[in-house]
């Protein structure tokens, strides 16, 4: 990176507010997020739940898929942060326990505190905001166009499919499109400078073809796995399901995915994902068993997203630990 561009970077990540006002911003952040979770949790209807016989072999199975989903999309961000051309980034471990800790903010209604918290949280890092906000957008916009395409797709496929409200499909389709059409660089990097024009930011790092392009290929390859994980839970409740609905179920819990996405002020789709994901399932199962798998899969994805979180934050915690002691050790 030529030397003005970094010393910008720098110059950027150093504009910091007083170091009490971030402690008080940073524990407010935290406590938004365990309301909304609380909340979230209290919306349960557990007992649902009770009394049920489930696959926990298959759940165990899921679960390690869904860890899997999820440091993936870190592995997406941070190629993308380099492809923008970010230098010196903390080591994986540390981007995982950032992200876990955004995740979480899923759960706050709106996108602006997933996002805000992201950015600020690796600015910390002293990685450049403005190229956090960017990798940050073109990660959740690949994410939607790279669902929503192979989701469909799946769908697509099965004989079932006319049995799905057109409009549901057009809706979804649609944010496809549009998601696409506001990553192009063209369009992009025009938005972005104009945002950050208007809170008087420097101008942004430019978005290219080849960076859109790694970012939704990789995210097409996560609502596999995703897709996959969510099949199992779909086995944990009727373990005689056949391949044609485990197929099926892949594509229908990322279409209601990203249905839950484009529904603003909703914290994590609730509601609006949770009724797509019990429609398009009652195409395949009886409602009693639709049901206990909407319900059950509420539940372990929210504990997957915790569990996520204390498995990056350890592993975070356990590197500043070890970093300290290669630093004492010579000294000794």
């Amino acid at each position: 990176m030529p030397e003005r561009s970094q010393r910008a970077e720098i110059a950027e990540s150093r504009r910091r507010l007083p170091a009490w006002s971030v402690t008080a911003l940073r524990w407010l952040f935290y406590a938004a997020i365990a309301a909304a979770f609380a909340w979230f949790l209290a919306t349960i209807d557990w007992d649902t739940l009770d009394g049920t016989a489930l696959g926990w072999g298959w759940i165990a199975g899921a679960t390690v898929i869904a860890l899997g989903f999820r440091y993936w999309g870190v592995l997406v961000w941070r190629t993308v942060l380099t492809r923008l051309g970010a230098t010196r980034l903390p080591r994986f471990r540390v981007l995982a326990d950032i992200y876990a800790r955004a995740w979480l903010a899923r759960y706050i209604p709106g996108t602006v505190p997933w996002i805000a918290g992201k950015i600020y949280l690796a600015a910390e890092q002293g990685i450049a905001k403005s190229r956090l906000a960017v990798s940050t957008l073109v990660e959740a916009a690949a994410q939607v166009v790279a669902v929503a395409t192979v989701s469909l797709a799946i769908l697509a496929i099965d004989p079932r499919i006319g049995e799905i409200s057109l409009a549901l499909r057009w809706v979804v389709g649609l944010g496809a499109v549009a998601g696409l059409v506001a990553m192009a660089p063209p369009v992009f990097n025009r938005v972005i400078a104009l945002a950050a024009r208007a809170v008087r930011r420097g101008a942004p790092e430019p978005v290219d073809w080849p960076t859109v392009a790694q970012a939704v290929a990789m995210y097409a390859g996560g609502a596999l796995i995703s897709g996959t994980a969510y099949a199992l839970i779909l086995l944990a409740v009727v373990p005689d399901a056949s391949g044609a609905d485990l197929l099926f179920a892949v594509g229908a819990f990322g279409f209601a995915g990203v249905v839950g996405i484009l529904t603003p002020l909703v914290p994590s789709g609730l509601g609006t994902r949770d009724a797509t994901q019990m429609a398009l399932l009652l195409i395949i199962l009886p409602a009693p068993s639709a049901a206990l798998v909407v319900v059950l899969s509420r539940v372990w994805s929210a504990a997957v997203d915790v569990l996520f979180w204390g498995i990056a934050a350890g592993a975070a915690r356990l590197g500043r630990a070890d970093a300290r002691g290669e630093v004492r050790t010579p000294a000794q």
